[in-house]
């Protein structure tokens, strides 16, 4: 009689049939992919020619558009509508912090040190006109700013705000990418079929990315701690490193966003800028400094041209399998860091979220694969690494070890790096698994958080799961490619919601001036 209350108690709080049936589905394409590997390659290779090639330049208007629109909304009377309508809950350097690792991750850290090679392989063309060698580094880099920059961190702010109107605005305590719908579609529909695949989409889409970011983190955390004992790097390895990252974050997640993931960002914080000041410190500084310079501003110059190059005539390539690709990644990114996102950023306004994510953000990634980058360019032309020739043949998870094992007291670096890639991900899992639980909670006031044996579940499951896919020898790549077909129908449902979030937002401050909404944020927050 216990069991049926609790399992009734359970059905009534969450949405029991949307994770069973996710977690299912999940897993069954996991194992087909296993079973069926030459045809899930296939499968996923068409998928990604489809999305890229296809819907190239579309997404690269959309990409456009949305950094434009959120700028804009900066400057009208609706960037000074404020979330709660009270103090900010957390304090900017947190803020700031959390929205950071949740947005970008163990990613962050993988990718700084191999992606200006893979650009520097694929040596893209300035202006139609094939660019000396010297260029080809200025290049690399600047490609590095473009697709983790301020378009990126647009295509991920974007999704933030209907999150936070619908929940302090509105005062709806359902926090799910479906209901979010409803101001469009109405509330019959969004909590209908429609709803619960929508749902569907931000579940698989959520638990897939992480997945993979999980996968090539942990393979690259394993690698370096093998390095570290002088122990080989095994499949068994990474388990370990994964069982232990999911200790972290369970523990963080359980304690809560103020006690936990807000602390742990704050640290990582500090661990970053310690490795890259010493990374700049014992490198060539002048070098970095000036190729980080140089970058930023070769990207200004070339910026429209980086985001509607098409290449239509030499058709390389590019920017299909790198700029279309990040744009329709971080599509996929967006709904799980619009959410969490949403729910750290009470009593922030809107032009606060959009500039912080935007500036903020964009210079954090500058600094770190301006510094991680430009040190290993340096390597490179003084002979004493080729990170390029490391990547065409194939051995990227050695990147990261082989850079740091150049820096003056290696080990301490070594440490260091791994300290802050572990927490990277632990602060991603804890995001995710806090978002996850959010979507299949049915009421979720202003100042709750999920249930923490809720959270604890989905703890297990996203360490399961990039284990699974280990395990049974499914290519990462496939797995990447099949999740990112996700993007195109987030993409739509991005329209089905702002047309319904603009009409409310206009309905209820279209009468008023910006001085009045200045006003009314002034008075409710003192």
């Amino acid at each position: 009689m216990q069991e049926q209350e609790k399992k009734g108690k359970w059905t009534e709080r969450y949405e029991v049939g949307l994770m069973v049936i996710s977690i299912a589905l999940i897993l069954a394409l996991v194992v087909a992919l296993a079973l069926f590997p030459e045809e899930g390659k296939a499968a996923a290779a068409g998928v990604m020619a489809f999305l890229t090639q296809t819907f190239g330049s579309p997404m690269m208007l959309i990409a456009f558009g949305v950094i434009v629109f959120l700028i804009c909304i900066c400057f009208t009377k609706y960037g000074e509508i404020r979330f709660g309508n009270e103090k900010p809950q957390y304090s900017t350097l947190s803020w700031v912090a959390m929205m950071f690792f949740c947005g970008n991750g163990a990613g962050t850290v993988y990718w700084a040190f191999l992606e200006w090679g893979h650009f520097y392989n694929a040596a893209p063309e300035l202006n139609g006109v094939p660019v000396s060698e010297a260029m080809r580094y200025e290049l690399a880099l600047s490609y590095d700013f473009m697709h983790w920059g301020p378009t990126a961190w647009a295509l991920l702010c974007v999704f933030v705000l209907p999150f936070a109107y619908h929940y302090y605005i509105k005062k709806d305590d359902e926090l799910k990418f479906s209901v979010l719908c409803k101001y469009t579609v109405g509330e019959k529909r969004a909590k209908g079929w429609f709803g619960k695949i929508v749902d569907f989409i931000f579940v698989f889409a959520a638990v897939g990315s992480i997945s993979i970011t999980a996968g090539t983190s942990a393979t690259t955390i394993a690698a370096g701690i093998a390095d570290l004992f002088g122990i080989s790097n095994s499949f068994a390895l990474s388990v370990v490193v994964l069982l232990g990252v999911a200790v972290i974050y369970s523990i963080t997640s359980v304690l809560g966003i103020e006690k936990g993931m807000r602390k742990i960002s704050d640290f990582n914080v500090y661990f970053c800028l310690i490795l890259l000041a010493f990374i700049l410190l014992v490198g060539p500084t002048r070098f970095i400094l000036d190729s980080i310079v140089n970058s930023v501003g070769l990207m200004m110059s070339e910026y429209l041209r980086m985001s509607f190059w098409t290449d239509p005539v030499a058709q390389t390539g590019f920017p299909q399998a790198w700029t279309t690709f990040y744009w329709v990644y971080w599509f996929v990114f967006g709904p799980f860091t619009g959410l969490f996102v949403a729910k750290i950023s009470r009593g922030r306004k809107v032009k606060e979220i959009i500039a912080n994510m935007l500036i903020s953000g964009s210079l954090g990634l500058i600094l770190f694969f301006g510094i991680v980058g430009a040190y290993e360019q340096s390597l490179r032309i003084d002979g004493i690494l080729d990170v390029p020739a490391m990547l065409a043949n194939g051995q990227s998870e050695e990147i990261a070890m082989s850079v740091v094992n150049t820096l003056p007291f290696a080990k301490v670096a070594l440490v260091l790096y791994l300290l802050v890639i572990i927490l990277f991900l632990a602060t991603t899992l804890d995001a995710c698994s806090f978002t996850l639980s959010s979507t299949v909670s049915k009421k979720l006031r202003a100042e709750e958080e999920p249930s923490k044996k809720l959270k604890f579940v989905w703890c297990i499951i996203l360490v399961l799961i990039p284990i699974a896919v280990s395990y049974i020898g499914t290519d990462i790549d496939t797995i990447k490619s099949i999740v990112l077909a996700t993007g195109l129908p987030l993409v739509i449902l991005l329209f089905v919601v702002y047309y319904g979030f603009l009409r409310e937002m206009r309905k209820d401050f279209g009468h008023k001036t910006k001085q009045q909404i200045m006003e009314e944020s002034k008075l409710e927050e003192t």
